[in-house]
């Protein structure tokens, strides 16, 4: 089994602070605070986006899962030289695509723009090569696991299946909107077909492996209920739903039926409502119902030092439940604006709901929190550090995250009307807006500098 790949997390980390995060930050700064965008607005919030979903979010589940899968699967043997060679293609074709696209609107009409322009193609395929040997990775994953029916509520391997097909239909959609933009000679991608990968990525990778990890590793770290329903059905209805979701959105892209847009909204609404049910029964959000260890009939052994009221951990993680729990709470509140978004669509309603701040619920809310959260609980006994030397650090990066990601939505879904019951409520919710990116790298300092003793704890891998 492979030891913990750490090089992943650094370089996630770093790539999300320096160039991701920096070039959100930047875009947020100058519609807050009313600067000119310039030739590079679109261009920076694809880079932007790219180098946060492969960069950040990318090559997290990629490190942990190539720990977390092949244990659970039991493979005996992980090839280290393809671990090796994943990461050197995606930090390598990052690299490129942040330096490339970032220059490439102030290089028109200059001998330098087909150059630059080609290398932005160039590390869309870098980053599909490293994509393409994960894949097969995940692949010997799911060939592995192979549960009995009996234990259908511990079969994760449909949602392991989304894992595959998000990565794929990202990676190949991304370099085809890179080579178009090429071929055209633009600067940016088809934005709304950048959107439509970034989406797709969301739902079936993102919220896929989320649900994998999740069912497994957070009723032990925060002592939720047994996991006693059909995972297996649950993934399939989800599956399917995504499936006809995203697949209706394609057919009427480019077959027009006036009726279609209403049953996009009708299945959106549903696949919302499965993952609002998913919430709930996973009980992550307000404990209701008892945690597994009641069902233990062993007699409990009292020991010197008590565990956390409610928690199995002596404190050691710092208040990790407050990145976790806020995680939740925000994929809840994206899904419920997505709903309410939705049903103003089917009704003829103006809700004002901006889909780009759902988006950032769903990304900088939950997948960032969901992140950092199971990073400093899980990474620390998987690096052998077993716990961190700055616990109370993770109590201040909740609030620091919390915070940037409240101000980074509020603008975006609600009506300037209600903004503006406080006296220049949008003009200073617009401004919040725009400080929102460099509070978001004050966190992933905070981030940072908890986790950088943990992973210098890891062998060398």
């Amino acid at each position: 089994m492979p030891i913990f790949p750490s090089k992943y997390i650094r370089t996630a980390i770093l790539i999300s602070f320096w160039a991701g995060i920096n070039m959100g930050s930047h875009v947020a700064f100058s519609l807050g605070f009313n600067y000119s965008l310039g030739n590079g607005f679109h261009a920076y919030i694809q880079t932007h986006g790219y180098l946060q979903l492969m960069g950040w979010a990318g090559l997290f589940i990629m490190g942990v899962s190539i720990h977390f899968l092949s244990r659970l699967a039991h493979l005996e043997h992980v090839n280290k030289l393809n671990i090796d060679i994943i990461y050197y293609l995606m930090v390598l074709g990052l690299v490129i695509r942040f330096i490339a696209h970032s220059i490439l609107p102030y290089l028109e009409n200059t001998i330098w723009f087909s150059i630059t322009s080609w290398s932005v193609l160039l590390s869309s395929i870098l980053v599909m090569q490293g994509i393409a040997l994960y894949l097969w990775f995940l692949l010997s994953v799911i060939r592995k696991l192979k549960p009995t029916m009996g234990k259908q509520n511990r079969d994760i391997r449909f949602f392991l299946v989304l894992n595959v097909l998000g990565w794929t239909f990202f990676g190949l959609g991304s370099t085809a909107l890179t080579l178009f933009m090429v071929n055209n000679q633009e600067v940016s991608m088809l934005h709304n077909w950048h959107l439509f990968t970034v989406d797709i990525f969301i739902h079936f990778t993102i919220f896929s492996i989320c649900a994998a990890v999740g069912l497994r590793a957070l009723p032990l770290f925060l002592r939720l209920p047994a996991i006693k329903w059909n995972v297996k059905r649950f993934s399939i209805f989800y599956l399917i739903a995504i499936l006809v979701f995203f697949g209706l959105k394609i057919f009427y892209h480019y077959i027009y039926i006036a009726s279609l847009p209403k049953i996009i909204s009708i299945i959106s609404i549903l696949k919302n409502a499965l993952l609002i049910w998913f919430i709930y029964k996973l009980d992550v959000l307000f404990q209701t119902r008892p945690p597994w260890t009641a069902e233990q009939k062993e007699t409990r052994v009292p020991h010197r030092k008590e565990p956390r009221e409610y928690l199995p951990d002596y404190g050691e993680f710092g208040r990790f439940e407050w990145l976790i729990r806020s995680a939740f709470i925000w994929l809840f509140i994206g899904l419920v604006f997505d709903i309410i978004s939705q049903v103003g669509l089917l009704f003829w309603i103006q809700t004002g709901i901006s889909t780009d701040g759902i988006r950032h619920m769903w990304l900088a809310g939950f997948t960032s929190l969901l992140i950092m959260g199971m990073a400093v609980r899980m990474i620390p006994g998987m690096t052998g550090a077993m716990k961190l030397q700055h616990p109370n650090r993770v109590a201040i990066l909740a609030i620091v995250v919390n915070m940037a990601v409240l101000f980074r939505a509020l603008t975006l879904v609600l009506p300037e009307s209600w903004l503006n019951i406080i006296p220049n409520g949008s003009i200073i919710t617009t401004q919040l807006f725009g400080l929102s990116g460099i509070l978001f790298m004050i966190g992933l300092w905070i981030f940072y500098t908890i986790m950088k003793p943990v992973l210098k704890e890891a062998p060398i891998d």
